[in-house]
């Protein structure tokens, strides 16, 4: 018990100072009514709640233009009472226990107001308005539902998919932040890449009549057992689970309901490295596999994105894509997962000759193409 505790100690000691610095860092204030350029807020909405309906916050950030990005945050998924058992938490992070959601927000999640998000001189959409939409519900911001599971205790438990709702509170807020929006970027990484391209119409309901640039960083899982998950599970809007097909590919059935919804006023953007580590994991593990990147999962991975590319390419929607092998680990041969927010991957000039952030500025501002290290 000693030896337990004198580890748990190393294993906290550092963990608690480095929040606490980083806590100094990425400042946040409580909205109180204004906003003062560059400054961070944060604002809890009645109506706003996380996956054990307890009260929630969203972040919003004043620019120096009428530009404006809603930001999907990731971090994980639920799509069983195995997974649902199994949040995110600092301490099953600290003991290596497979964890699949973030289930509520944590303190340290603002030090992660970096990349795409950072006021930086470099980066091209420093003086843009943000809503930075925290992911506290494991259903890729789409559920509907009170799923019942049993957790490691043994006690009965509900997990609430509410993402669909808890989205529209927060646009309710942000259109009270921010009523007019000259450009509007809605995007996401990861579990927030499936959010933003199935959310997309929602948020541009708020915006009428302005065109929307969609924007998902690291969105490629192939399964077949997504109608499932998303009818069963999350209980998805009718109108998304419709476009569900047997493909198993989620991002394209998403954006095929999103640009059903807006038409021409969309444009649908997607980065991927093509041996994305966390991807595999996720994959292997929904396939019926462990949480782990095996060479089969990376090369099924790498095989259903090429199929995926090859689809959207053919099928006339106004797609452009970012694919590289962006920081590939000499052992593993995998890949970085998510580059929107790194501060190196977001401006690194990558292996198809342009940097992202670049990439991206050049697409909001007309010049769109797809680039591929493959």
């Amino acid at each position: 018990m000693k030896i337990l505790k004198s580890a748990l100690l190393l294993v906290f000691v550092p963990l608690l100072l480095g929040y606490l610095t980083l806590k100094t860092l990425f400042k946040s204030k409580r909205y109180r009514g204004d906003m003062r350029e560059g400054q961070w807020y944060e604002l809890r909405p009645k109506g706003l709640r996380n996956s054990m309906v307890r009260g929630s916050p969203f972040y919003a950030r004043k620019g120096s233009n009428k530009k404006l990005i809603v930001y999907f945050c990731g971090g994980g998924m639920s799509w069983s009472e195995e997974s649902a058992a199994r949040p995110m938490s600092i301490l099953r992070t600290a003991l290596g226990s497979a964890a699949y959601y973030t289930g509520k927000v944590y303190g340290f999640m603002r030090v992660f107001f970096t990349g795409i998000l950072a006021r930086k001189p470099q980066n091209p959409f420093k003086d843009w308005n943000v809503v930075y939409i925290p992911y506290v519900t494991g259903d890729f911001y789409l559920g509907n539902n009170a799923f019942p599971y049993k957790s490691l205790a043994g006690r009965r438990k509900t997990l609430y998919h509410i993402g669909e709702s808890n989205t529209r509170v927060i646009m309710d807020g942000c259109k009270k932040l921010f009523p007019e929006a000259e450009a509007l970027f809605v995007c996401g990484d990861s579990a927030g890449a499936f959010g933003a391209a199935g959310n997309a119409p929602l948020v541009a309901e708020y915006y009428p009549n302005l065109p929307v640039t969609v924007y998902s960083d690291a969105s490629q899982i192939t399964v077949p057992i997504w109608r499932g998950i998303a009818g069963g599970v999350w209980r998805v809007n009718p109108e998304i689970l419709e476009k569900i097909d047997d493909s198993g590919d989620l991002y394209y059935n998403l954006i095929s309901y999103s640009h059903a919804k807006m038409g021409g006023r969309a444009v649908f953007l997607r980065s991927n490295t093509i041996y994305d580590d966390i991807i595999s994991r996720f994959t292997n593990k929904l396939r019926g596999g462990g949480l782990e990147a095996t060479p089969e999962s990376t090369a099924y991975c790498y095989e259903s994105l090429k199929a995926s590319e090859e689809r959207l390419a053919a099928s006339g929607l106004p797609y452009y894509s970012f694919v590289t092998a962006h920081n590939k680990n000499p052992k593993t041969g995998l890949t970085q997962h998510t580059m929107m927010r790194s501060e190196t991957a977001y401006y690194y000039k990558d292996d198809v000759g342009i940097a992202l952030c670049q990439w991206l500025i050049n697409a909001v501002n007309g010049k769109r193409e797809t680039l591929s290290t493959r």
